[in-house]
């Protein structure tokens, strides 16, 4: 009860882990670690941005839309994509911080978008059984409208577009082929 600090560790999606203190007679806050992120320029580390594209389906009469982190490297230009889809279905792809996004987007060049197709978690028991049984294949559409919608922004190049994932993302990079 009578500390003057309160210590923790902090994580944005452009930034790992790093210990912190906050003084709280005055507020200041103090960065006591920094993580190692190898050869990597910190300064060009990109910020996600959360979008929302359409889909072929409707709810309510409108498009559905499904959610989607948008990591977009520095500079103008039509940006090749790498579309990283998470594993489980029931998973969800959150704007933490990860080396790898970052070294594609940062070093590479690369829009990096992490999808949450239908069934991932995060966005209410309706969604996340929106791709069970004879619906899976709804979720694997729902690639094909991202792919709809990268060819409809002037900074991204539709030509150049790869698809990753592990587990039902790997599942997921196979059946968008």
């Amino acid at each position: 009860p009578a500390s003057k600090r309160l210590a923790f560790s902090l994580q944005t999606p452009s930034q790992p882990y790093d210990a912190w203190v906050w003084t709280l007679a005055d507020g200041s806050l103090e960065r006591w670690t920094h993580s190692e992120i190898g050869p990597v320029d910190a300064s060009r580390f990109a910020a996600p941005k959360l979008v929302r594209y359409p889909t072929f389906d409707k709810v309510d009469g409108k498009p559905r839309e499904i959610p989607a982190w948008v990591y977009k490297p520095a500079g103008a230009g039509r940006h090749p994509v790498l579309i990283s889809i998470h594993g489980g279905p029931e998973s969800q792809a959150q704007p933490t911080f990860s080396m790898n996004v970052q070294q594609w987007a940062a070093e590479l060049g690369y829009a990096v978008i992490l999808p949450n197709v239908r069934g991932s978690t995060g966005y209410g028991k309706t969604y996340v059984v929106l791709d069970n049984g004879r619906k899976r294949e709804d979720s694997v559409r729902d690639i094909g409208a991202l792919l709809d919608w990268i060819a409809a922004q002037p900074d991204l190049d539709p030509k150049r577009v790869v698809v990753m994932g592990g587990s039902y993302g790997g599942y997921m990079t196979l059946a968008s082929m």
